[in-house]
């Protein structure tokens, strides 16, 4: 019988003598020269592995020879069942094939670490003992990945690159269409063809690439990320789970309380407590499964106290588990807008986002902070001209530039596009597609 020594060496040589998979370039990139451990957290299936092998053809391409690259995926069955002594037996491996004296560096990638307990503290002792001969990229399927009871271990070693379903722009470069400086009205054509392939099925690489199918496959990717990285915190029967995130599906940009939330769960014999719900909204959090916004507030107690905006982390998933665009082309589009906003959150630690509401109702749907200014403010409708976009979109708009005193006012429409000056203050109305490629 092979011990994990073993298993673990066969894993590596394994990785040493297959090819790289094919592998398309997206807008994000790891951080190759830094010193510091790097995490990669998104989820599931939604590109960290190919970003991993794409790093390592990058490093091949510059001359770095594959045997300093490792590989390994803790979800490899061949290493069942995980053992922490993984992490020793690594090192071991390097010292008996010598790479330390053959290679300047070495370059470790290690996915879906979280996998294996205490993780961090094997991690953070190479990192501390090995530093400027080993370069560690940890991926998981949790935002939780450094965020764990021992993150402290990790504390100003690590950077994060976040990894979410394809953006617009690089869902149609995975098209093999690229942005031009100028569009002819053939390209405006396919675009819009793209757009709306993008706003149904959404952008995990998989589904983008499938020639048909697509429904199939992202059933399957909703069902891996409820029964593999929701259900085992959870804790709880797996249709009860499933129950909540196509409930959350359907109510993806309303604006909702957890107590009514929960109301109309039990009204629908879904039994479950207020308390039971927010920590089960949580996980599927961390999973990347939905994500939120609260409103714009000085006050903390605002925040935690008046309703959310929730929202799902992909279209596809709305479409197949929640309302067809077709039933409701605006909230949808809410929706992508969110996704875009976030992956603009993810790279930059200032920015943060919010919905706003005063005691009139007037709403906006999107205020954008970077450090204590606002920056932007934004409506979003599907409004196809000038006529279809209604007046509260713009009142709602002047009435939080009065608040905030923000010039940057947006309105994202489904195919309108210009600009107008209103009570002295220029609105520019811009389609979805287009803003997305902006």
């Amino acid at each position: 019988m092979e011990n994990h020594k073993d298993k673990l060496a066969m894993v590596i040589e394994e990785y040493w003598r297959k090819e790289l998979p094919d592998t398309k370039e997206r807008a994000i990139s790891l951080k190759i020269e830094s010193d510091l451990i790097n995490d990669i957290v998104g989820p599931r299936r939604a590109g960290k592995t190919y970003l991993m092998y794409f790093t390592i053809r990058k490093l091949l391409d510059a001359g770095i020879e594959k045997e300093a690259t490792i590989y390994i995926n803790f979800e490899n069955r061949k290493l069942l069942p995980l053992t922490p002594d993984y992490f020793n037996d690594l090192i071991d491996v390097i010292h008996a094939k010598r790479l330390f004296e053959k290679h300047k560096t070495i370059f470790i990638f290690l996915d879906e670490v979280q996998r294996i307990r205490e993780w961090e503290k094997y991690i953070r002792s190479i990192y501390d003992e090995f530093k400027g001969k080993i370069k560690i990229f940890i991926s998981g399927s949790t935002s939780k990945l450094t965020e764990s009871e021992l993150s402290y271990l990790l504390t100003g070693r690590h950077l994060t690159t976040h990894v979410y379903p394809l953006s617009f722009r690089e869902f149609i470069s995975f098209k093999n269409f690229y942005i031009k400086e100028y569009f002819i009205e053939q390209d405006i054509a396919l675009i819009k063809e793209y757009f709306r392939e993008y706003s149904e099925f959404g952008g995990f690489p998989e589904v983008t690439l499938l020639p048909s199918g697509k429904e199939e496959l992202i059933q399957t990717l909703f069902s891996d990320i409820i029964n593999r990285d929701i259900l085992p915190k959870a804790k709880r029967r797996g249709e009860i789970i499933e129950d909540l995130a196509y409930f959350l599906c359907s109510n993806s940009g309303k604006l909702a309380s957890f107590t009514k939330l929960t109301g109309t769960l039990n009204s629908m014999g879904i039994k479950v407590s207020v308390p039971t719900f927010e920590k089960y909204f949580s996980i599927m959090k961390e999973a990347f499964l939905f994500f939120d916004l609260t409103i714009y507030s000085y006050k903390v107690k605002d925040q935690m106290q008046y309703p959310r905006k929730i929202y799902c982390m992909d279209p596809g998933f709305i479409n197949f588990a929640g309302f067809k665009f077709s039933q409701d082309r605006g909230r949808l589009m809410e929706n992508l807008v969110a996704i875009e906003l976030q992956r603009t959150k993810s790279k930059s630690p200032l920015i943060e986002i919010f919905y706003w509401k005063d005691h009139q109702e007037r709403e906006v749907d999107f205020v954008i902070r970077e450090g204590l200014p606002v920056k932007q403010l934004i409506q979003v409708t599907d409004a196809s001209s000038r006529e279809d976009i209604q007046k509260r979109e713009i009142t709602g708009l002047l009435r939080a530039d009065e608040e905030f005193k923000c010039s940057n006012l947006l309105i994202i429409t489904w195919e309108y596009e210009g600009e107008e000056i209103v009570d002295g203050r220029k609105i520019v109305y811009t389609p979805l597609w287009k803003w997305l490629l902006e």
